[in-house]
């Protein structure tokens, strides 16, 4: 009876531990498989749908950083020379003697850049001529288009702090004999610095970076946005030469920043094949 009992104990214990190990294996089993098919399921998601191309446009532009500006009030301008210092009157007297020397050719490109919308309209039509140039795909053309932009808004950010922090005098105010082209009227605010030279320099500065074969030409424009203002009449020389210097602050951190945002950096061979824009859509 014993034995018998022995035996029955055995078998039971026998019983349940293979029943163990079958489900251990199938748990085994089961999660090999699973992590088989999330395997397979990775690989099917790397490959998308399928779609492939010998030359595709712009395969990374998903991996492009955001682009940050500092706000304008992060960057300062030394004080204008004083109202009764050596370096106005000197100033002032130029302006008067080219005030009074203008062409009609003066005339024409201080109208160009005065009667626009705001001083950088333009500044976006060189930038889209540009892009088209070089035959930029649709992220490469915007992310140009919003790096020229983020350096024109924290400039005139800028330049608006130090115009009502400094209330410097317009040229006009403290000499009136300083005439203006007919048909035009001095701004609504503050001379110092000038709002069109930021704009000006800023662009430039960017644009030369993205593209630098055409680094003389926008510097050369820059000049003469900037001697446009003083030929009018109602920018001082030291206005124009504070606004340059405060662009250059503000587009050098710009650039810094964008060295490492996985994106291109210049563009020098020239694509105007007349359909640029196609290609990224």
């Amino acid at each position: 009876m014993r034995d018998k009992l022995y035996i029955t104990t055995f078998f039971a214990l026998f019983l349940l531990i293979l029943s163990g190990c079958n489900s251990e294996t199938a748990t085994s089993k089961e999660q090999s498989t699973n992590e088989e098919n999330e395997n397979q399921q990775e690989q099917v998601s790397d490959e998308g749908m399928g779609w492939t191309h010998e030359h595709p446009v712009t395969p990374t532009a998903g991996s492009w950083k955001a682009l940050e500006f500092k706000d304008g009030s992060s960057y300062k301008v030394e004080a204008p020379p004083a109202d009764d210092s050596a370096e106005t009157k000197k100033e002032l007297e130029d302006l008067k003697k080219m005030a009074d020397n203008r062409t009609a050719e003066d005339i024409e490109f201080i109208k160009k850049w005065q009667n626009t919308a705001s001083p950088n309209t333009l500044w976006l039509d060189t930038t889209e001529e540009l892009i088209h140039k070089y035959g930029l795909t649709g992220p490469e053309g915007a992310r140009v288009h919003a790096v020229v932009n983020g350096a024109i808004y924290t400039g005139a950010t800028a330049t608006f702090e130090a115009k009502y922090d400094y209330l410097r005098p317009r040229p006009t105010d403290l000499d009136p004999s300083i005439k203006l082209p007919e048909g035009m009227t001095v701004p609504a605010h503050p001379s110092y610095p000038s709002g069109h030279t930021t704009t000006a320099w800023a662009s430039a500065y960017i644009l030369s970076y993205f593209f630098p074969n055409e680094k003389a030409h926008l510097e050369e424009t820059a000049e003469k946005v900037a001697l446009s203002r003083e030929l009018m009449g109602i920018h001082f020389k030291s206005d124009n030469d504070a606004s340059k210097k405060l662009a250059k602050e503000i587009t050098d951190d710009i650039i810094k920043n964008l060295k490492d945002d996985n994106a291109p950096t210049e563009y020098t061979e020239v694509k105007n094949t007349g359909s640029s824009h196609e290609a990224g859509h």
